[in-house]
Order: structure tokens, then C-alpha cells, then sequence
């Protein structure tokens, strides 16, 4: 279908699929597995939406489909009433929603930018960006390397920086206490955040050891200086280390399990298959320590 000539000078991206007949969408959604749709209640309530996700769009061509069907239009307002939209009674007189592998999935409640529907498209199911939350207002959200360099360049004030990967339960439990520091300290410390679980920061991890997560580094005047290794800690904690940074304080070994008393048997390479073969029933718990 052809987009109306108004839209033409908003740039629409023609990867934007204009929708007005039933057929056509049931052979949409059977054929893309990953839809999101904008419904609106005219052309002209669209207009913002459109020049937005035209950017997205583009973010996720290949990876997911972008659609949009103008329930004001005569003929679309047959396919909005049987698909029971009616973006008349939304604020803005738009709706977005969501549709996985040829059904209705969600609708889409994340904040309406570029960032947050790219990531909602290449991950539905996925949680929300942290910068979404509202309570991590104060929080540097940093997206490039680019922008990294350019925040250590400027910033003369203390800086804490949490490498993190958004799937990370230990980031995660974290993130309350460090966002509310970021609060509590703003205009004296910097706290930011980081997501480096793409490959495309690798070279990051390599420069600042990011071997797990979360890593959370110290800079003065764009300097690295510490790790910081309180993951367990509070927005106080946070604070009052940050008034004397020291490095993490080499940590006694560990005594191996194996040398404990315990009446677990300790298998190891040389005696694993015997011990096996040995006993009708093993239960086996594979570590590290």
C-alpha cells in the first residue's frame, strides 16, 4: 500500500508496512514473527510516531517489522473494529502494539524513544532499560565507547563506573542502592552505568578487566585508579567509600572444599570413572570454587 503524500516529508521509511485490509494483516503477522503496530486515529495523530519509528525502523531491519494502520481511514476502520483498537481513547489518539509469531503479544507501555523500541524490537521478552526507570534519573547512562571516552575527558569530578550486562542478577539487585547514591551524591560524585555485554566492547573489557559483572571502576579526572567490590552494598556504604577510595584489599584464600571436614567423597580426574562404576547410584555436583 502507498503512505499518504503528507508523509513523504516526514521521510517515512518505506520499510514502515501501511496496513488497511484484514487479509493483508493476517498475512503479515503470518509471515513476520516480530510486528509492532501503530495504530492511530488519523493521519495527522501519527505524524510524531511515524518520523520516530521510521528511525527504528531502519535499527531493525531484518530483525523485526514496523506497521502502521490509521483507524480514521474508512477502509481501516473495518480492521481496527474487528482487531478491537480504538486509539480515539488514548491520549495522544495513538496505540502501539506488539504481535509474536502471528498473535498479540503485548502492548508497548516502555517509554516511546528510539533507544527503548530498538531494544524493545531486538528483545520483547527482555527487561526494561535501566535508564527507563525513573528512579535512576540521576544515573550517567552511558551507550558508546565514544561517549565513555568523552564523559572521562570532562568530568572533573569523582566518577563511579558500573559495568553491567542486563540479564545480570548481582547488577541487578545492586542497581537500587547505586542509583539512589547517584541521587544522594549528585553535584559532588558521578555515578554511571554501562551496558558492555555486546562483543563490540570488548575492547573496553579488556582495558578496565571486566571479567564479570557487575565491574564497577573509580576514576579521578578521567584516570582509572580502583575496582570497587562492594556488591552487596548500600547507598551509605557506597557513599562513605567514596570519601576515602582505597583498592580492594587482597582477600585470605579460601580453604578448598575438599580439604574441609565433610562427609562429601571429593572425585577428581584420576579416580572419577572407578568411583562410577563402583556404585549403582552417584549423585554429582560439578563446582568451581
Amino acid at each position: 500500500a502507498f503512505l499518504p503524500a503528507f508523509t513523504y516529508s516526514l521521510k517515512v521509511s518505506p520499510l514502515i508496512e501501511k496496513i488497511s485490509d484484514q487479509k493483508d494483516f493476517k498475512k503479515l503477522l503470518r509471515t513476520r514473527n516480530n510486528v509492532l503496530v501503530l495504530y492511530s486515529k488519523s493521519a495527522a495523530a501519527a505524524e510524531s510516531s511515524l518520523r520516530l519509528l521510521s528511525s527504528v525502523a531502519q535499527e531493525v531491519k531484518g530483525r523485526g517489522t514496523i506497521s502502521w494502520i490509521d483507524c480514521g481511514d474508512t477502509e481501516s476502520r473495518k480492521l481496527c473494529k474487528k482487531m478491537k483498537v480504538d486509539p480515539n481513547s488514548k491520549e495522544k489518539g495513538v496505540e502501539l502494539l506488539h504481535y509474536k509469531d502471528g498473535a498479540f503479544h503485548t502492548e508497548y507501555n516502555r517509554a516511546v524513544t528510539m533507544k527503548s523500541v530498538v531494544a524493545f524490537l531486538k528483545d520483547p521478552e527482555g527487561a526494561p532499560l535501566w535508564e527507563e526507570d525513573p528512579e535512576a534519573k540521576d544515573v550517567v547512562h552511558v551507550d558508546s565507547e565514544k561517549e565513555l571516552r568523552r564523559l572521562l575527558k570532562k568530568e572533573d569530578k569523582p566518577l563511579l563506573m558500573m559495568f553491567y550486562a542486563p540479564w545480570c542478577g548481582v547488577c541487578k539487585r545492586m542497581m537500587p542502592s547505586y542509583q539512589q547514591a547517584a541521587t544522594e551524591l549528585k553535584g559532588k560524585y558521578v555515578l554511571a552505568g554501562m551496558n558492555v555485554y555486546s562483543a563490540e566492547f570488548e575492547r573496553i573489557k579488556e582495558e578496565y578487566n571486566v571479567r564479570g559483572y557487575p565491574t564497577i571502576c573509580y576514576f579521578e579526572k578521567g584516570k582509572f585508579l580502583f575496582h570497587f567490590e562492594n556488591y552487596g552494598a548500600t547507598a551509605a556504604d557506597i557513599a562513605e567509600w567514596l570519601k576515602n577510595p582505597q583498592a580492594p584489599q587482597p582477600q585470605a584464600p579460601e580453604t578448598p572444599w575438599a580439604d574441609e571436614e565433610n562427609v562429601v567423597y571429593h572425585l577428581t580426574d584420576e579416580d572419577f570413572d572407578k568411583f562410577i562404576k563402583d556404585h549403582s547410584s552417584v549423585l554429582v555436583m560439578f563446582h568451581a570454587p
